[in-house]
């Protein structure tokens, strides 16, 4: 029987399922056994004689429980680490989320901090890897209360066991960068995304087919993806969303990363016969995948693909991808994004930053706007529990760029969806071909 956490946060959170307890409360549930509205306990939970004088001293001590300064934290500061990488060939990208958490501080700080602790950046490098570890573990060491839009790779590469170090110390992530890692990836409950995985993309994929037209005698799914864990997240996503909703599960066919035969696969998918293709990668597997299925007059399988593909070729891609491909995109596209992206814009020239690396940029400004929200309704005695229980309690939060963000007690993905695009055959410009499809948590 597993107990409930005993933290303040959780006792006397008015959030807390059943309402927050008090000293009545807990006098039913130490004497009697009984829960808020006269549930009662399992038998192994222990029945306690205690008058009100030691019940009184025991509220008292739950009030204060963890109450002593987590690391990081000071009167008048608070230690915010971001792993980026300022070195190698990520350095611009890293640099830019650098400089757009270091402007959201100073504005926060400009108007008196948060409970009067000014937020202070801590900055570890994590020169060519975009897993994060090793500058993770420097950071842990250097003793940040929690980690901000730092880049992120879960397990993968994680010599030095940041992740478990993250869990044991519940320290938390919010708004991890450039990981396209799905929700059940290695965060041990205290990493936060805030945009969808590749695992969320390809259930969007599945849940946008399973409501299209189906021609007669329709065939498979085909899922073409790298063979790491990125892409087994893909295939994940695929499959978990054609069993919700009664399809036949998807096939996979994986590839080496550095090793993608377009014809072998273009003609695999061919002799299946299948209805639709998606295709995960990180290089040019879309524009190669293109090349070796030319368009035809006849029916061809839909395509479906990660809309930063797109970016890695955009000239030649556009006029290869017009009418061809349908593109996934973590953040919505309506009128509201529009505005979010304009207040970026207008965020960004106030503080002199030049507009680069846009989704570096944009992801550093939102999760340094969810960080500071869950900061403030953690309260002025604060604790590493106290913020995970407050980021929880986000429902339909605005980040600014990107979707509403929505935690809770078993969701560490703030949004489940995606937005599909196409390109004009005419203009090569992307335009939508759907509003936000929301699936199934």
């Amino acid at each position: 029987v597993a107990a409930p956490p005993l933290t303040p946060e959780r006792l006397f959170s008015a959030d807390r399922p059943g309402g927050p307890h008090t000293e009545a409360t807990l006098a039913a549930a130490l004497r009697d056994g009984r829960a808020p509205g006269g549930r009662e306990l399992h038998l192994v939970m222990p029945r306690y004689q205690l008058d009100g004088a030691h019940l009184a001293d025991l509220v008292a001590y739950l009030r204060c429980l963890g109450r002593d300064a987590d690391p990081g934290v000071s009167p008048t500061a608070l230690r915010l680490g971001a792993a980026l990488p300022l070195t190698g060939r990520f350095a611009a990208a890293g640099a830019a989320a650098r400089d757009v958490l270091a402007a959201s501080f100073d504005e926060v700080n400009a108007q008196g901090g948060v409970f009067r602790r000014r937020l202070e950046l801590v900055v570890a490098d994590s020169e060519e890897s975009l897993d994060g570890a090793r500058a993770t573990s420097r950071l842990l060491d250097q003793r940040v209360f929690a980690l901000v839009a730092s880049v992120w790779g879960g397990d993968a590469g994680d010599s030095d066991g940041a992740a478990a170090r993250l869990a044991a110390d519940e320290v938390p992530l919010v708004g991890p960068l450039g990981t396209g890692l799905p929700a059940a990836d290695p965060g041990y409950g205290v990493v936060f995304h805030l945009q969808p995985g590749l695992d969320m993309l390809a259930r969007v994929a599945i849940a946008h087919l399973a409501d299209a037209p189906s021609p007669a005698g329709a065939g498979a799914v085909l899922v073409v993806h790298p063979a790491d864990p990125r892409g087994e997240a893909f295939l994940r996503g695929a499959r978990a969303e054609a069993l919700r909703r009664d399809l036949p599960p998807p096939v996979s066919r994986p590839f080496e990363p550095g090793r993608f035969d377009a014809a072998a696969l273009a003609d695999a998918a061919a002799r299946l016969g299948v209805r639709a293709v998606l295709l995960a990668g990180e290089g040019d597997e879309l524009s190669r995948w293109l090349a070796a299925s030319p368009p035809s007059t006849g029916p061809r399988p839909a395509l479906y693909a990660p809309a930063f593909l797109l970016r890695r070729d955009p000239d030649s891609l556009r006029r290869a991808a017009a009418a061809r491909v349908l593109l996934l995109h973590p953040d919505p596209l309506d009128e509201a994004e529009q505005l979010a992206q304009r207040a970026l814009a207008s965020f960004l020239e106030r503080h002199r930053i030049p507009p680069r690396h846009a989704a570096f940029q944009a992801s550093a400004y939102a999760a340094a706007r969810v960080l500071v929200e869950a900061l403030k309704r953690a309260g002025a005695h604060l604790t590493r529990p106290g913020l995970i229980a407050a980021l929880e309690g986000l429902r339909g939060f605005d980040p600014g760029p990107g979707p509403a963000i929505t935690f809770g007690r078993n969701r560490r993905v703030g949004a489940y969806g995606a937005s599909l695009t196409a390109v004009d055959a005419g203009s090569t410009d992307v335009a939508p071909v759907s509003a936000w499809v929301e699936v199934v948590p």
